[in-house]
């Protein structure tokens, strides 16, 4: 037994060891602070990065090689009997292109606007004509109203016609 106490005290520190370990403090104020999840900020930074490159990538390389491959375009006399297309004014092979595919023929701009001014134009003339007839109709005393229109005669002919023929069939005593 004098073996055992004599052993004591290191058993004691192990003890303590082990105890240290095991207890928790649980009446501390050592909590995780609240924050806000910034996982959409980063989604959104990621997509934002991730189109911007995947559209600015291919035309920047797009470009560089039209610029490189292509070049500016250079003035030169017109051909005999040659009318330039509308794209081939321009001097950059970008805007030429984009002119060429994407953009309206100039005519073609202008002839919408001169189509919209001329229906402007007749939608003007009508609410004058009809503001003169509604001027028209207060000096004379005038009002509007209804007015018969005569039917197309033909078809109640072959109405009749039809219906005659039906009575005859119908009628047995008839005899022609």
């Amino acid at each position: 037994m004098t073996l055992l106490s004599k052993l004591r005290p290191l058993f004691k520190h192990l003890k303590t060891v082990s105890r240290a370990v095991t207890n928790r403090q649980m009446s501390g104020h050592q909590v995780v602070p609240l924050e806000p999840s910034r996982f959409q900020w980063t989604k959104f930074k990621d997509n934002i990065h991730f189109y911007a490159l995947l559209g600015i990538i291919p035309c920047s390389l797009f470009v560089t090689g039209m610029n490189v491959f292509i070049g500016p375009a250079t003035l030169s006399e017109i051909p005999e009997g040659y009318t330039p297309k509308y794209w081939e004014y321009y001097k950059n092979p970008v805007t030429r292109f984009l002119t060429r595919y994407l953009y309206n023929n100039p005519q073609q701009d202008y002839e919408k606007f001169l189509t919209y001014i001329f229906v402007e134009h007749e939608k003007t003339r009508l609410r004058q004509l009809e503001n003169e007839i509604i001027k028209k109709m207060g000096e004379r005393f005038d009002y509007q109203a209804y007015y018969f229109r005569p039917p197309a005669v033909k078809y109640y002919r072959l109405v009749r016609e039809a219906s005659e023929e039906t009575e005859k069939l119908d009628d047995p005593i008839s005899v022609e």
